[in-house]
């Protein structure tokens, strides 16, 4: 670990300063003075620049202030050396050499801060407010920095795509599972805007969520067609967020989204399949019932209606409990607890029931038919109820 940065565990309230100056008397004075002006200062102090730097190598330290003129160097040679171990501590150049030269130097040099020592009791104030302004940006330079890794690190690992936009929606990153889903690279598309990758139908539209969104009011969620660099055309899903500043200017926006191109064919599949078996059960010559693997109705038709004499729409009987069902139904047959209970014997053993003679309280009879079925869910129950042959 660098010495010269705060550990994890440190207290970010603490400011262990570091004083190098050839003059004892001068170290304690400033010593004394900064502890009164703040008792968050902990000041370790050294009269020359080898045993500063041992100082360095021995613990964190979080800001140093060095004089100018030393026994063998100068604060600026000193800084040169710092900046060897830590490129970034903040360094204070507090000296009683003054000069637009020297500070000019110092300045080009990258010291933080340049103070001139002056007589009376304010300068140490002066210092103070300069030592907590320099570690208090400094920090938040550290934790901007570090809180940007972890972003670009979730960014680059996100299983879904990312492309971040500036305030000009112009695009800035395009993080791997975007490279992946649109088929170009990042290189192609940073600089530049979204105009390749959606086809010229859904210009205006997508014009429109750049509007709301960079005004801050929508634009957050979108459904739409893609075209990939080779041609392909795809169905992505779109998640927006912007990023404001302490005035609420949107400064940028952050889009990520996933190719549904496959889900929405299955679901276009499904809502087919759905289409074609309503039609077919509707036109059947017998009653059927459909129940899941929690005894949920999932489907009956017309005729099971009218064969049980049922008033209502069958459309209204999906999602109730089919054990209940039975039970309601079960006055309409001549044993109706006997009814329900073969229903429970029959769905428990999952074994296939064919033309099973059941008679109506009215005397008619009705041959039931149970078959168990696969759902993706479990297993599913079938129920076919007609009347014999002979039935006019």
């Amino acid at each position: 670990m660098d010495p010269t940065r705060r550990s994890d565990d440190a207290d970010s309230s603490r400011i262990r300063v570091l004083h190098v100056d050839d003059d004892p008397a001068f170290l304690d004075l400033v010593e004394t003075y900064l502890s009164r002006i703040d008792d968050a200062f902990t000041v370790r102090s050294a009269t020359d620049v080898d045993a500063a730097l041992d100082a360095l190598e021995a613990e964190p330290i979080d800001c140093v202030v060095s004089d100018y003129e030393m026994p063998g160097s100068d604060g600026l040679e000193f800084l040169s050396r710092v900046r060897e171990r830590n490129d970034a501590v903040p360094f204070v150049l507090f000296t009683g050499k003054g000069s637009e030269e020297i500070a000019s130097e110092a300045i080009s040099a990258g010291v933080t801060d340049y103070i001139q020592k002056q007589g009376g009791t304010d300068q140490y104030t002066v210092l103070a407010n300069r030592i907590r302004n320099a570690v208090d940006q400094f920090r938040s330079r550290e934790a901007l920095a570090a809180s940007q890794e972890r972003l670009s690190r979730f960014i680059d690992q996100s299983p879904l795509g990312t492309i971040e936009y500036d305030e000009t929606f112009q695009i800035v990153r395009v993080n791997p599972a975007a490279e992946e889903i649109l088929g170009y690279e990042e290189s192609e598309l940073v600089g530049g805007t979204w105009l390749p990758f959606v086809p010229p139908a859904f210009h205006r539209h997508v014009a429109e969520l750049e509007r709301r969104l960079l005004a801050n009011k929508g634009g957050y969620r979108s459904v739409n067609d893609n075209v990939r660099r080779d041609g392909e055309q795809i169905r992505c899903a779109w998640h927006n967020q912007v990023v404001t500043d302490g005035d609420d200017e949107v400064i940028s926006v952050f889009s990520q989204f996933e190719d549904i191109t496959a889900a929405e064919d299955r679901k276009r599949e499904i809502r087919r399949q759905n289409a074609v078996l309503s039609t077919v059960l509707d036109t059947l010559p017998m009653g059927m019932l459909v129940e899941d693997a929690d005894r949920r109705i999932l489907r009956v038709n017309q005729r099971l209606y009218d064969l049980f004499g049922i008033d209502g729409d069958p459309a209204d009987a999906t999602g109730r409990d089919c054990e209940r069902f039975a039970v309601e139904v079960s006055d309409r047959f001549a044993e109706p607890e006997r009814f329900v209970a073969r229903t429970e014997t029959i769905v428990s053993e999952r074994v296939p029931v064919e033309n099973e003679r059941l008679e109506r309280s009215d005397g008619r009879i009705l041959l039931r038919t149970y078959r168990p079925i696969d759902l993706p869910d479990g297993g599913g129950h079938l129920w076919a109820y007609r009347e014999p042959p002979d039935v006019r």
